[in-house]
């Protein structure tokens, strides 16, 4: 196939991924402009490496490896782990907004819920809230996690059940109906 085709298949492949890596990088940057050059930086990488003739047998996995490397490498040129924190509120709020618009009664609830949810993953170390993210919040299964971070599957597991450990206490801080319902939200990660 010429460029063309190439650049088809590319886009076959990735674009049902998109919604899932702006999710993840919005989550492990707290910032959606970041998190959008992110993706970006994702698919312009991805694709350079793209071969039609050697096609990654698991998309998924490859475009993840791909944009926690990119996440990895801007915290470590901004020389912090933990960033965009005081923007997990703002997200919180916007996501709660846009999911209970037609239920105001349940809106301040959920809001105080993602809240505690965005601020648990964003108070996780940077190793621990990748597999916090894309096990527990986009459902990876532990081998594509392992594959997306270039990890073993017994790293995988040893990391979350640390993030499970810090995001339990982090929630436990949280009134009790918020608590609830946040490790509700996550509960197949939390139990």
């Amino acid at each position: 196939m010429n460029d063309g085709g190439k650049r088809r298949r590319f886009e076959a492949l990735a674009r049902p991924e998109l919604d899932a890596l702006f999710r993840t990088a919005r989550r492990m940057t707290g910032d959606a402009g970041l998190a959008q050059d992110l993706v970006q930086d994702t698919c312009l990488k991805a694709y350079k490496a793209f071969s039609l003739d050697d096609e990654p047998r698991q998309i998924r996995p490859w475009l993840f490896r791909i944009l926690i490397n990119g996440v990895v490498d801007h915290a470590r040129h901004r020389k912090r782990e933990a960033f965009g924190t005081h923007n997990a509120e703002l997200i919180a709020a916007a996501q709660a907004d846009l999911e209970l618009h037609s239920r105001p009664d349940r809106a301040l609830t959920s809001r105080e819920t993602g809240r505690a949810i965005e601020a648990a993953l964003a108070a996780l170390p940077i190793d621990l809230r990748a597999v916090a993210i894309l096990v527990l919040v986009e459902e990876a299964s532990y081998a594509d996690t392992a594959a997306a971070l270039s990890i073993t599957d017994d790293l995988v597991r040893s990391r979350l059940s640390r993030a499970r450990d810090l995001l339990r206490q982090h929630l436990a801080e949280h009134n009790d109906t918020v608590a609830a319902q946040a490790v509700q939200h996550l509960k197949r990660g939390l139990e």
